[in-house]
Order: C-alpha cells, then structure tokens, then sequence
C-alpha cells in the first residue's frame, strides 16, 4: 500500500498521484490512499481536482481519496534518509527508494518535480495519459499562451517568465511558424494585459474555469506555457504530435527544471 499526502492545485497534485502511481509499479502495490486533509489549510482553499480529469477505475489497483492521521506529522521530509528499504518517501530520496521493488508500504510526502528523471517522466505521462479523461475534439492551429498571475505575483514566482521571456517566445513563433495572433490563457488578466500591451502582437483572451483552461491550453498546437506545473501538464497530457511547445528553464528562481515536454524547447 502506497499513502501519499496530497497538496496545491492541480498541477502539483498531478506531480504528485505521478510519483505514487510509478511507486505502485515498481512494487507492485494494489492500493494508493490518497490524503486530501491539507488540502483545504491554504489561504485560497484547494479541493481534490484529481477526479475531474482522471478516471481511476481503468487502473489495476484502488485509489482513494480520504482524510489520514498517519500522514499529519509528514514524517518524510523529516527523515529523509537515502536507504533503500526506508518506507518513508519524499523528494530527496524518491530515486533510491524508487530503484528498490517489491515494499509492502510506502508513506510518501513531497511535490515530485525536481526529482525525476526523463525516463520517469515520460513514464509517468504514458501512466497518466492511459486513465486522462479526454475530450473529444480538434486541435486549433494557433498559438496559446499561459500567463501565470495571482500568487506567483505575490511569491515573485513569475521572475522565471518575465515579459522578456514571452517577447522571445513569440518571436519565434512569429520567425518559425508563421503565428501572427495569440490566444491568451490566464488567472489574472490585469496581469496578463500588462505584460502583452508592451509587445505589440496580436491576441486575445481565451478560456473561463480552471476545468475550460486545462483541457484549452493542450487543443492548441503552439504552446507558450508559463513555469505552472498546471500549463506543464495541460501540454503533457493532451495530443502532442504535432505540438510545439515553449516552456521556462526554471519553476521558480534558482530552481532549474531538468525535465522537458515532448516537443519541448527551452528559453
């Protein structure tokens, strides 16, 4: 068995039922307990998102999401030691753990971002994308752009992706793929007109609900995502044979982001 604890919004909370669910290949486990408690302590509330866009009973194991007292005193990432047969589970020893199989019980705590490997992370897509609820429709051949305000003004998140940063961006796709408007996807469009007035491009401003801008960022073929790991896996997760997709170097300062999309390039 496989307890996580899960937190943030749904990006994270992604990054999160990933690691689990490549924990629960490796050892072969038959159930993820899935602890929504914390969810609910942020100053804006968070609730479960996980279900509205996962359907878990294509699985070969159970997921539930319940409150669990065991995961209240997070005690991996207070003991976060590098040993194989240790059952206790955060960033800093995701790898050891991961390449020892065949555990009984796992407690696992952590966000799951910076610790993976390519490899893992491409697994954890293919994981995901078997149990994605998808949408049916047709990709739009334009360009959509993510632009994260909100908080990430407030924790100086957004420094990674200045307007230096999507003026580049959209050069290229200016250069290269002949983008001449840009559909603008964000939680703050103050914010987010701010930054595009001074750019002199065209665009517009697309999508509603956090359920409407998931599934919209990966209909189009283009993508400039802000460093949100919500962008990050609403390109991960949709159809990217065709995609082109521009991402940040790093989630937040002085933490580079290691791992690509496909389709990915870095500026």
């Amino acid at each position: 068995m496989i307890s996580i604890r899960l937190a943030g919004g749904l990006g994270n909370q992604i990054f999160m039922l990933g690691a689990a669910l490549l924990l629960a290949e490796k050892n072969n486990a038959k159930k993820i307990i899935c602890d929504i408690s914390y969810l609910g302590k942020y100053e804006t509330k968070r609730k479960n998102e996980l279900l509205n866009f996962f359907d878990f009973q294509k699985l070969n194991l159970e997921v539930e999401f319940r409150k669990s007292i065991i995961t209240k005193y997070r005690i991996p990432r207070m003991f976060p030691l590098r040993l194989s047969r240790f059952p206790f589970v955060s960033d800093k020893n995701f790898q050891t753990v991961l390449k020892k199989t065949n555990k009984k019980f796992l407690l696992v705590d952590g966000y799951f971002q910076n610790c993976l490997s390519q490899t893992d992370l491409n697994v954890e897509i293919e994981i995901l994308k078997n149990i994605f609820i998808k949408k049916d429709f047709e990709n739009i051949n334009s360009c959509v752009v993510h632009i994260r305000g909100g908080d990430f003004i407030k924790l100086g998140i957004n420094d990674v992706a200045p307007k230096s940063y999507y003026y580049k961006a959209m050069q290229f796709m200016m250069k290269n793929h002949n983008i001449d408007e840009f559909n603008i996807v964000t939680d703050d469009k103050e914010y987010a007109a701010g930054i595009m007035e001074d750019l002199n491009v065209k665009y517009n401003f697309v999508g509603g609900t956090m359920y409407e801008d998931f599934y919209l960022i990966g209909k189009f073929n283009y993508r400039i995502l802000s460093s949100s790991t919500f962008s990050f896996w609403a390109s991960a997760l949709s159809n990217n044979e065709q995609s082109v997709v521009i991402g940040p170097e790093f989630w937040i300062p002085n933490d580079r982001r290691d791992i690509k999309l496909p389709n990915e390039i870095k500026i």
